[in-house]
């Protein structure tokens, strides 16, 4: 499992790229969306010195029907609406992999994240090229994926050790005390975490010496 960091252009014509556009010192968050066919609900963010004039500039405009404010605050409106489905969203679904809000625009790009396997993020990127999407990875790292990196057996003794304050300075619990609590021996228990935390330790080292050679 990896999670990627990119910005994407946004594609001309889009909703998010014209108004974003238009007001560049706004930022406008996708925050939700229901999906459809071809065009979708969506609740939108929107943060600038005087969000009133986006605001009503979105009212206005073509391409945006059924549209309500939601919410009022100092600096922040959240507004509603119906619009085609963004293009990035569209890319996401087509690779399987689930949005996760909020969809950053700013300025005709949009930042987001994608937490997926790597064939998956590998087909998100193909999408955008078949799409025309310009775009480029900030970051991408491989998730922690305890389900597959540990035992079941080395999963629950790492989880009471936890819970019982083993790693807490100073410790709350001593290795014999979680031993009695997880019902094992003590020369178990400390062969069981020694080995859960040396698996732990090599994916971080080998995430972080993957990250310096990105830099």
């Amino acid at each position: 499992m990896s999670r990627a960091n990119l910005v994407v252009q946004l594609s001309e014509g889009e909703w998010a790229h014209t108004v974003s556009t238009q007001f560049p010192d706004a930022e406008f968050e996708l925050l939700a969306l229901e999906p459809g066919e071809t065009e979708c609900h969506q609740l939108v963010r929107v943060d600038a010195t005087d969000p009133d004039r986006p605001v009503e500039f979105m009212r206005e405009v073509d391409g945006f029907r059924a549209f309500s404010v939601v919410q009022r605050g100092e600096g922040a409106t959240v507004v509603r609406f119906r619009s085609e489905t963004p293009l990035v969203v569209f890319c996401l679904r087509r690779a399987s992999i689930p949005f996760e809000p909020p969809l950053a625009c700013r300025d005709g790009r949009a930042s987001l994240q994608a937490t997926a396997p790597d064939d998956a993020i590998s087909k998100l990127t193909d999408y955008f090229r078949e799409y025309g999407l310009r775009f480029e990875v900030e970051s991408l790292r491989q998730e922690l994926d305890v389900e597959t990196l540990l035992t079941p057996r080395q999963r629950d003794l790492v989880l009471t050790a936890v819970e019982e304050g083993y790693y807490d300075t100073p410790r709350d619990c001593t290795l014999t005390e979680l031993a009695e609590a997880t019902d094992v021996a003590k020369s178990t228990a400390s062969e069981t975490l020694h080995r859960a935390e040396g698996s732990i330790i090599r994916q971080f080292v080998g995430d972080a010496l993957a990250d310096a050679d990105t830099e």
